[in-house]
């Protein structure tokens, strides 16, 4: 930095410590996502604190002028161009997951903002399924679902563009149900193992429902038994009837959730639910989350018995 460079260096920097920065403009902030690889919020971060720090380092409008143009064509400005010279993207650490079963969603924003780019970074051969919710400040946001291996597809594909953006995945975590058309696995209270509880013929009773088998009855015991629970999950006025299932007891975990766990000989009282398809079940599993699994079950109602299913808590209820 020569002489004069020094003086313009200290004048910019006399002025602005009485001005008060500028709030970004929207402009700026699709800017910063497009250079740097920032969400929205991470953008408008980084851009707050740059005009906030009068320590930092500036570029003269002599050295600007000299790159201008082709800085310009690449998509900066000058004070992009000014933070981009002590700017270094983190190379986002490897992280590899488990590839099993499990699931994320993925939320579409920055460098990973569309389907195009998320189904090539993850290799997949079609479109993952789209979701559409909000975020932590209510506005709307748009998600995926990957698996394992497509999570990790995508950080490696961020790293090698050596990108700083985090993307954002949560985990999601649903309610399996895995019934067996072979046995009366998995039924509440009853080890389907032994002898006693062997089909006698592919019509054995104890083989119904059936894993894609709607409409189904499901008896709720907790907070799926509350008619406003259940409005707001499946969009339709709930209609109960009074049941109960043998096999099973209730006990709590976290402190205040409900779990239906196996016992042979007890009875729960409850609600029974009509389950009218897939979509209605799979919005069920997703509220009861991974810490249940669906099983067949045999519900009471006031004046028959059907066979169902329920949700049974997976684990120690006293270690969670």
């Amino acid at each position: 930095m020569d002489f004069l460079d020094e003086l313009e260096f200290m004048a910019q920097t006399a002025i602005q410590q009485s001005v008060q920065p500028d709030e970004p403009d929207h402009d700026d902030i699709k800017r910063w996502q497009s250079l740097f690889g920032f969400s929205y919020s991470q953008a408008l971060k980084e851009i707050q604190d740059h005009r906030s720090d009068l320590s930092r380092s500036r570029i003269s409008d002599s050295h600007w002028e000299m790159v201008r143009a082709e800085k310009e064509a690449e998509g900066f400005d000058k004070e992009a161009y000014e933070f981009s010279g002590y700017f270094k993207a983190p190379k986002p650490p490897t992280i590899q997951v488990p590839i099993h079963s499990q699931n994320y969603l993925l939320r579409l924003e920055g460098p990973v903002d569309s389907l195009e780019i998320v189904k090539r970074a993850a290799q997949l051969k079609e479109d993952p399924p789209i979701y559409h919710g909000t975020d932590d400040d209510g506005k709307p946001a748009i998600f995926c679902k990957l698996d394992g291996a497509a999570r990790n597809n995508i950080i490696a594909s961020l790293s090698e563009d050596k990108s700083c953006f985090q993307p954002t995945f949560v985990r999601y975590s649903r309610a399996a149900k895995e019934l067996s058309a072979s046995s009366a696995y998995p039924t509440l209270g009853i080890d389907a193992t032994m002898p006693q509880h062997r089909p006698s013929s592919a019509d054995d009773p104890s083989l119904v429902p059936s894993q894609d088998q709607y409409p189904v009855w499901y008896f709720f015991y907790g907070t799926l038994a509350d008619p406003t629970v259940l409005s707001r999950l499946l969009g339709v006025k709930p209609s109960y009837r009074n049941a109960s299932v043998h096999g099973g007891s209730l006990t709590t975990w976290g402190g205040k959730y409900k779990a239906l766990v196996d016992s042979p000989g007890k009875a729960v009282h409850g609600h029974a639910f009509l389950v009218e398809d897939v979509e209605q079940e799979e919005a069920l599993c997703c509220y009861e989350t991974g810490k249940y699994e669906v099983v067949r079950c045999e519900l009471i109602l006031e004046d028959k018995k059907v066979r169902g299913l329920t949700f049974r808590f997976v684990g120690d209820p006293q270690g969670t």
